[in-house]
């Protein structure tokens, strides 16, 4: 029984350890704001860009892009699609060892109408070095 315990106390520690993040920032966000991340790893430096454009209906719309590559997004908090992810390499050896970032819609301040989105950069291998470009 006490080694019943201890492989779930052990699988349940290596279960939060996959889904830690390494890095986080917050971002306080006017509509149009831009946010400039520009994205270090193995000597290349790419941009990655997001700025949300409308709130409606308890939507946010978000617009991103990185690596010439654009995107549109409806968030909302507290669902399903509640943020978006964006993959900064690709695999070395297995499909765990892929950086990205998530990009997570927290909450909307109608008083001062400003978005509150946290950025978290998940990156077991450090292969990855965000520079914020942005003044927040």
């Amino acid at each position: 029984m006490k080694k019943f315990f201890l492989f779930l106390l052990l699988g349940s520690l290596s279960f939060l350890d996959a889904a830690a993040w390494r890095e986080s920032k917050t971002f306080h966000l006017k509509k149009d704001e831009l946010v400039k991340v520009l994205v270090k790893s193995e000597g290349q430096e790419r941009l990655l860009n997001f700025r949300w454009t409308l709130y409606a209906d308890k939507a946010l719309v978000v617009h991103e892009s990185f690596d010439r590559f654009v995107g549109q997004h409806v968030l909302y908090v507290g669902h399903v699609n509640q943020s978006f992810r964006k993959v900064l390499l690709s695999a070395k050896r297995t499909q765990k060892d892929v950086p990205y970032v998530i990009v997570v819609f927290k909450k909307f301040d109608e008083g001062n109408n400003t978005a509150q989105m946290d950025l978290l950069l998940i990156d077991k291998e450090n292969r990855i070095v965000l520079d914020y470009l942005t003044k927040k």
